[in-house]
C-alpha cells in the first residue's frame, strides 16, 4: 500500500496562514485587554514565526541568495519561539529565564551563519539544531505550567499535552535527521515535510485554543476578583453608613444637649446683668448731681450690659438656626471706631490707643454690634497682653474692593509653633498667664466675622508683639440686592 500524498506547498501555505492569523488575533486580544501586556509577546511570536514561514514559502520565487534567506527565516522562526515561551511564562505570572530565552536566540544568531560557511549542503545539522532548540523551549513551557497554580490543572495538563505532542514529533524528526545523515535528498522529501508542516499545524491550532482558553480563564478570575472586591467595599460602606448614622445621632443629642446648656447659662447671666444694669441705674439717681467722670462710667457699664445682653440673644438666635439674628445696616467705618474709642474712654483706657482712619471710605454693610465687639475683643486682647503701657495701634483703610483693619500691639506676641492653634475654642497661648483669659475672645471674634464673610489673620510684629488684621469683602451684607453701596 503507497503512502498517502500530501502536497508541500498547500500544506506549508496553510501553515503559514493559520500562524499568522493566529498572531492577529492575539494582536486584537492585546488591544482589547491592554492591561494584559504580556500578550504583546504572544502576538508578537506568532506573527514573526509566521513571517518565518513565510520567507520559507517565498524563497524559490524570489532573486535573493538562499543563504541569506536560510538565516533570515531561521532568525525569525526561533525568535517567534522563544518570544512565544517567554510571554507564556509572563502570562502565567512567573518571570521566566531570561538566560535560556537569550541563550537560544544567540545560539541561532551564531549557529546558522558558522553552518552555512562551513558546510552549506548539510540540511541534517540544521534541522537537528533547530529541533533541539525547539524541544529545549517546550521542556521550559511545560515546567513553567507545571509550577503555575492561576489556571485550572484539567487545563494546565492538557496543554502539556499538547506540547508534548510536538515534542515527541521534534524527536522523531531528529531521529530522521540523524538516520538520513548521509541521505540530503531523502531527508527533505516532499512527502516527509508535508506531513511534519500537516502535523504542526495541528499543534499550533490546539496550543492557539489552549492559550486562549487560558486567557477567558484569567480574564474570568479578575472578573470575580473584582466582584469579590466590590462586593467588600458595598459591605465597608455600608458599615461606614451604620457608623455614621449612630454618630450622627449621638452628635444631634450631644448638640441638644448643648443648647439646652446654653440656654440655661444663659438664662442665669441674665440675673445678674439685670442686677448689675439695675445697680447703675440706682447710683445715678441716688447720688446728687454726680461728677461728669461717674456719669461716664456708670453710662460705660450700662452700655456694656446692654451690649452683653444682646449678643447672648443672637447667640441663641444662631442655634436656633434663626438667620434673622443679623441686623446688617450701613455702617460709616469712622463712626464705628469713634464709638469704640468711648468704650475704652469708659474704661480709662484710650489714652493707649491710636487710631487712623483712611479718608472718604467706603460705606459697609454689616451689622454694627457684632463688628463693634469684635474690634473690642481685638483692642482689649491687644491691652491686656501689653503690660509696659505701649500704644496699641488701630488703622482702618481700604484694599482690594475690601476694609482692611488692622490692630497692631507691642505685647508678648504669639509662639511661631501655636500660631494656627490660635482662634480655636479654650485655647491659650503658652506664652500667657492663667488670669488672662479662656480662650473663647479669638473663637467668637472668627465667628462674628464669618457672619460677614469676613476673614481674622494673625501674625508678628516686626519688633515683637502681634498684627490682627481683619478683611471685609464690599459691599458687605447687603439686606437687598438693590441697594448699593455709595
Amino acid at each position: 500500500m503507497s503512502a498517502v500524498m500530501l502536497h508541500l506547498n498547500t500544506t506549508l501555505l496553510i501553515l503559514t496562514a493559520t500562524v499568522l492569523l493566529q498572531g492577529l488575533v492575539w494582536l486584537l486580544v492585546w488591544f482589547t485587554q491592554r492591561h494584559l501586556f504580556e500578550l504583546r509577546l504572544i502576538a508578537a511570536g506568532f506573527i514573526a514565526f509566521g513571517l518565518g514561514l513565510v520567507l520559507h514559502v517565498t524563497r524559490n520565487a524570489l532573486d535573493v541568495p538562499l543563504a541569506l534567506f536560510v538565516i533570515s527565516q531561521n532568525y525569525l522562526l526561533h525568535i517567534g519561539m522563544a518570544a512565544l515561551a517567554h510571554g507564556i511564562a509572563r502570562f502565567l505570572g512567573q518571570r521566566g529565564n531570561p538566560a535560556l530565552i537569550w541563550g537560544s536566540i544567540a545560539v541561532v544568531v551564531v549557529f546558522w551563519p558558522a553552518a552555512l560557511l562551513i558546510d552549506p549542503y548539510n540540511t541534517a545539522v540544521r534541522i537537528l539544531a533547530s529541533n533541539l532548540i525547539g524541544m529545549t523551549l517546550i521542556l521550559f513551557i511545560v515546567q513553567t505550567l507545571a509550577r503555575d497554580r492561576t489556571q485550572p490543572p484539567l487545563l494546565r495538563w492538557a496543554t502539556i499535552g499538547v506540547l508534548m505532542s510536538d515534542f515527541i514529533a521534534l524527536v522523531l524528526r531528529c531521529g530522521i535527521a540523524i538516520e538520513y545523515w548521509n541521505d540530503q535528498q531523502a531527508l527533505v522529501q516532499d512527502n516527509v515535510q508535508a506531513w511534519y508542516f500537516f502535523f504542526f499545524n495541528i499543534f499550533v491550532t490546539g496550543l492557539f485554543l489552549m492559550l486562549l482558553l487560558m486567557v477567558g480563564v484569567k480574564l474570568s478570575y479578575g472578573l470575580r476578583q473584582k466582584n469579590d472586591d466590590l462586593s467588600r467595599e458595598v459591605a465597608q460602606r455600608r458599615e461606614l453608613q451604620d457608623q455614621l448614622s449612630t454618630s450622627l445621632e449621638t452628635a444631634k443629642a450631644l448638640h441638644e444637649e448643648q443648647k439646652q446648656l446654653l440656654r440655661m447659662v444663659t438664662h442665669e447671666f441674665r440675673t445678674p446683668l439685670a442686677v448689675v444694669d439695675r445697680a447703675a441705674e440706682m447710683i445715678d439717681v441716688v447720688l446728687d448731681k454726680p461728677s461728669e467722670t461717674v456719669s461716664r462710667r456708670l453710662d460705660s457699664i450700662r452700655g456694656a450690659v446692654r451690649r452683653l445682653v444682646q449678643l447672648i440673644d443672637r447667640f441663641l438666635d444662631v442655634e436656633r438656626r434663626d438667620l434673622s439674628f443679623l441686623q446688617p445696616e450701613r455702617i460709616d467705618i469712622g463712626s464705628l471706631m469713634e464709638r469704640v474709642r468711648k468704650h475704652f474712654a469708659g474704661l480709662e483706657l484710650d489714652l493707649r490707643l491710636r487710631f487712623t482712619v483712611q479718608p472718604s471710605l467706603s460705606f459697609y454693610w454689616g451689622d454694627p454690634e457684632m463688628l463693634g465687639t469684635v474690634l473690642i475683643n481685638l483692642i482689649d486682647n491687644a491691652l491686656k497682653y501689653t503690660t509696659d503701657g505701649t500704644p496699641v495701634e488701630i488703622v482702618a483703610r481700604s484694599e482690594d474692593k475690601a476694609i482692611v483693619i488692622t490692630v497692631t500691639d507691642h505685647g508678648i506676641g504669639i509662639p511661631e509653633a501655636e500660631a494656627a492653634l490660635i482662634g480655636r475654642r479654650f485655647f491659650r497661648a503658652s506664652n500667657t498667664t492663667p488670669a488672662t483669659g479662656t480662650g473663647l475672645g479669638l473663637y467668637n471674634t472668627r465667628r462674628l466675622l464669618e457672619y460677614h464673610n469676613g476673614i481674622l489673620s494673625l501674625r508678628g510684629g516686626r519688633g515683637g508683639g502681634t498684627i490682627a488684621t481683619i478683611r471685609l469683602p464690599l459691599p458687605g451684607v447687603v439686606p437687598d440686592v438693590s441697594m448699593e453701596v455709595a
